[in-house]
């Protein structure tokens, strides 16, 4: 038996203890110093720190395993540790219980069991081997506690495991304790396991709980089963992971041989037995980033960082704190509650700012004097000392994940085969190392931030991390390139939620090319990457990051036909998120510069793509003539090379110039010639554009029931697409517009603002002003509507499109603009300039030349003329113009 040195008073009231030192906790007479001072003293003289420290020295228990026995969080136990707070009135009285068991002579102890039957059951507020009293609130938790409640009741051994700090004891006492007071069949007898001093077996541990006495020849199996045939219904182990061997042992024979009986345990690694029912602890229910201050307050971690908050500073309220920090930095601790309760203790001496941004070293942060690691680190150490070194290795590696992955995801970056990764991954889900999110096709896998941090430290102490970072940037290189093709598809859904489940890692890789000096890899993955840059909105993104790999590559000329063709394709890129960002002048130079490099070359798509671009910011400048011959060059190298996809956008972009010019016919047999071949290929976007790009030339020609059932198709397909969502919403506000339905326009338009700018097309969400403010002058909001298209305009010229200038301009003639009333018919000035036009003899198209107008403008002038004057038809409003003298010669 070890030997425990003296203790003595120190001047100031507390202990000090000589030499740190080994106790049996079962032997009363090695604390008989101790023991001979507390009971020669009023209690209320000795310092709780210091009688519980010297408490658990004597049980050999660190600050986390004390807290087991008293049913409180390890934070609490150490603030009482330390000064900090002092234990309510039950807490102390459960302290006071353990100082007198331990402190008791040996003969008084056995004077006492001698005078009591064997196996008697004792009064519940005195049986041995009860529940832990709970010290402080049981937070949240109550799905998994309905959940637990009923698998206790169906269910003979249940294993609830996962990582050290996630929760498990507390979780399984609860439902204990619930299960005890809704009237279980028996008692709950409750071991604690990592109190024990080995070799001392789990069984005379159960003894001891059950206040056994050892008979002669007995076994104590034989004896710790006949007591529980008398009276014991739930039997839990906590922390069985060390014992693992021993605890299954335990069980099998004690589940075979007592009927009634139920077994739960806690433990970080299954036990591996049949009908063994492994329920993984999760962390707790964080807020989402978009959630509301009400839905913050109700979440399970914010819940619990608040009460633990308020037993370390009395007087603090949800109120006193930020609820969206307080989300953040639950959502930082992963919901992890040791990590919440040990950052909650810095309320009071930092502000939530400072916890935030530091929570990583403060979660480090280890007091002088305290007994025992209070560090996070050290608990999830113990966790990851009983994963098998295969095991570790893979965790280790997959802590360069940013977001959730799948098993493919784990052989890229480990090296292992699809078995071999299967087995690792399925070790770390049941040892809750990996949280699961389920689907029908593909699970994947994540950790929260604390066990990624913890992860990736033992990452760079193996000296992994290099490579397994250049693995993961290879990969998800690799994803990207592969995706522009497959972006223009039938599987064009499945490749759109692959990229965006994987964002904040592809952000990664480039991030990793960029700081490696991976100059070409970053080039060649920016320009693969512009389509689900564009379709998904995150337009300002990919042109910043297409912006820093040029800026590099500008460093260093290229050396190569290969470098010089990546440059030119990431200048293509660039041009078009440039043309859809509304940056058109900066579009024309970009895609000049890649013209540069193609034109010498081999004609080829490159070459194709490059001009057709150019073709796209040329006509958004209001540069016609130069728009078509980009288009015509894209098209005839495009009809050459019999790429029937590209064919077909470059019929597209040759109707949308004959739209500009008015030549509706035209541009509807180029349309539906461009809708046939996007068919054949199956791409839903591409489908949906060509069918939005359809129903404008329907609505301009008055066929507003097919137009209707174009968009209906095009609505269908936009789901999920924010760009194309935008689209269809202002092509219904025109078509609402032009069937005089002025408050469905308005709603329409109000949608398309919103999606478009969401999306990122500053263009579309312009067109859309424009048809707003129109449609509430209608209905008599003259100033709502000229606020409406003054925006509009400050939109247009801040982007340079000149064709939406002029529009805007025109609109703003129409509503007013203060002319109103000087005129004949209360004509705007731009409204009796067209009336004056078509009196003259002139067309539409010639209308919209003479007065830099596109056809359709022209077209809305005039039927706006034609409503207010009250005029059938173009022979009445020439006859009105000549009459009223607004003619031009």
């Amino acid at each position: 038996m070890p030997s425990a040195r003296t203790i003595s008073p120190n001047p100031q009231g507390g202990f000090k203890r000589a030499h740190f030192f080994r106790v049996c906790p079962h032997c009363a007479t090695a604390y008989e110093p101790y023991a001979a001072y507390v009971n020669s003293q009023p209690l209320d003289a000795v310092p709780l720190a210091a009688r519980l420290r010297l408490l658990r020295t004597r049980l050999g228990l660190s600050q986390e395993q004390l807290a087991r026995r008293l049913g409180v969080s390890f934070a609490t136990v150490n603030r009482w540790e330390s000064g900090r707070s002092q234990p309510l009135t039950h807490a102390r009285l459960a302290i006071a219980e353990l100082e007198a068991a331990i402190s008791s002579p040996p003969r008084e102890q056995a004077q006492a069991r001698s005078r009591e039957p064997e196996l008697a059951a004792e009064p519940a507020e005195d049986r041995p081997g009860r529940l832990p009293i709970a010290q402080s609130s049981f937070v949240g938790r109550e799905r998994e506690l309905a959940e637990l409640s009923g698998l206790f009741t169906r269910s003979r051994l249940i294993n609830l495991i996962g990582p050290g700090g996630v929760g498990k004891t507390r979780l399984a006492i609860e439902v204990a304790r619930r299960w005890e007071a809704t009237g279980g069949h028996g008692d709950v007898v409750f071991v604690p396991l990592e109190a024990i001093q080995p070799p001392r077996p789990v069984v005379s541990v159960l003894a001891s709980r059950m206040a056994l006495r050892e008979a002669p020849g007995v076994p104590w199996r034989e004896s710790a089963v006949a007591a529980l045939r008398a009276r014991t219904g739930l039997l839990l182990f906590d922390g069985a992971e060390h014992y693992r061997e021993e605890v299954a042992g335990l069980a099998a024979e004690f589940l075979a041989s007592v009927p009634d009986l139920s077994i739960a345990v806690t433990s970080r690694v299954v036990l591996g037995m049949s009908g063994e029912v492994c329920w993984a602890v999760p962390p707790l229910d964080c807020p989402s980033v978009a959630a509301g201050a009400p839905e913050i307050a109700a979440s399970d971690a914010v819940r619990l960082f608040i009460a633990r908050a308020s037993e370390r500073l009395p007087g603090f309220s949800a109120a006193d704190v930020s609820a969206h920090a307080v989300g953040e930095l639950c959502r930082r601790m992963g919901g992890l509650p040791l990590a919440i309760e040990l950052i909650a203790g810095w309320v009071g001496t930092l502000s939530m700012r400072e916890i935030v941004q530091q929570r990583v070293a403060l979660l480090e942060y280890d007091p002088p004097g305290a007994q025992g690691s209070r560090k996070l680190a050290d608990v999830l150490r113990a966790s990851y000392d009983l994963l098998q070194p295969g095991q570790q290795r893979t965790l280790r590696l997959l802590s360069v994940f940013v977001t959730p992955f799948t098993l493919a995801d784990t052989q890229a970056v480990s090296g292992l085969s699809e078995q071999e990764a299967a087995g690792a991954v399925r070790g770390l889900v049941d040892a809750s190392w990996l949280v699961v999110t389920r689907s029908l096709e593909q699970n994947r896998f994540s950790m929260v931030e604390a066990i990624r941090d913890f992860a990736a430290g033992r990452l760079l102490e193996a000296g992994e991390a290099q490579e397994a970072r250049r693995r993961h940037a290879m990969h998800f290189a690799d994803i990207a390139t592969q995706s522009l093709s497959a972006l223009v598809g039938p599987d064009t859904g499945r490749w759109t939620a692959l990229l965006a489940s994987a964002v904040d890692d592809l952000r990664a890789m480039l991030q990793w090319a960029l700081e490696n000096g991976e100059i070409g890899l970053g080039l060649e993955v920016g320009a693969a990457l512009w389509r689900w840059w564009l379709t998904t909105g995150r337009i300002s993104a990919g042109r910043a990051w297409l912006d820093k790999f040029l800026t590099a590559a500008a460093e260093h000329p290229a050396r190569t036909a290969e470098e010089s063709q990546r440059i030119g394709r990431a200048l293509s890129a660039a041009a078009v998120l440039a043309v859809e960002n509304d940056d058109y002048a900066e579009a024309v130079r970009l895609a000049r510069r890649a013209l540069g490099i193609f034109e010498p070359l081999e004609p080829g798509e490159d070459l194709a793509f490059a001009a057709t671009v150019l073709g796209s910011a040329q006509r958004c400048l209001g540069e016609r003539a130069d728009a078509r011959r980009s288009f015509q060059t894209a098209f005839d190298v495009r009809a050459a090379a019999g790429d029937r996809a590209h064919v077909a956008a470059a019929i597209n972009n040759m109707a949308l110039v004959e739209l500009d010019d008015g030549n509706l016919d035209r541009a509807r047999e180029l349309f539906e010639q461009n809708l046939v071949i996007k068919r054949q290929l199956g791409d839903p976007s591409s489908i949906a554009i060509g069918l939005i790009n359809l129903a404008e030339v329907l609505i301009r020609d008055g066929r507003w029931q097919v137009a209707q059932l174009s968009i209906a198709e095009a609505a269908g397909l936009a789901v999920g697409r924010p760009q194309i969502t935008g689209l269809v919403l202002c092509s219904q506000g025109h078509l609402a517009a032009r069937q005089r339905n002025w408050e469905q326009a308005i709603g329409l338009y109000q949608a398309a603002v919103a999606a478009c700018q969401a999306g990122g097309i500053t263009h579309v969400a312009i067109e859309a002003m424009i048809g707003l403010g129109r449609a509430r002058y209608q209905l008599g909001q003259a100033e709502a509507a000229a606020q409406q298209l003054r925006t509009a305009e400050a939109l247009a010229h801040e982007i340079a499109n000149r064709q939406l200038m002029a529009e805007v301009t025109a609109a703003l003639a129409e509503t007013g603009g203060g002319e109103a009333g000087l005129l004949p018919g209360n004509l705007t000035s731009r409204q009796a300039e067209v009336l004056g036009l078509l009196a003259d003899g002139l067309s539409n198209k010639e209308i919209a030349a003479r007065l830099y107008l596109s056809p359709g403008t022209i077209e809305r002038h005039l039927a706006t003329i034609y409503h207010k004057l009250g005029l059938g038809g173009r022979v009445d409003a020439a006859r009105y113009a000549v009459e009223n003298g607004l003619t031009t010669r």
